[in-house]
């Protein structure tokens, strides 16, 4: 199932519609020195093709790249509470 968002970054709104294998992907694509690379090719996946112009000037960055990877995230994973018992 997949879930559309807009993301509106520096005035623009720029679609995104993310399903479970694009996280899952990214997830697995994550190495402990490596983040901006699998997050830049997430946001590729994603992006709608009506999007794709207005996205590639803030794939240049790397801290844009995980910002909006972060915002994206943060809006397709459901928040949980965890506590760890003693």
């Amino acid at each position: 199932m997949s879930k559309k968002i807009t993301l509106t970054i520096d005035g623009t709104a720029i679609d995104f519609d993310v399903t479970p294998a694009h996280h899952e992907r990214l997830i697995n694509e994550m190495q402990p020195n490596e983040k901006v690379e699998p997050t830049h090719n997430f946001l590729v996946r994603c992006v709608t093709p009506e999007s794709k112009e207005a996205l590639k000037p803030f794939l240049e960055n790397p801290t844009h790249v995980m910002a909006i990877g972060t915002h994206l995230i943060n809006k397709v994973v459901p928040a949980i509470e965890v506590a760890v018992g003693e």
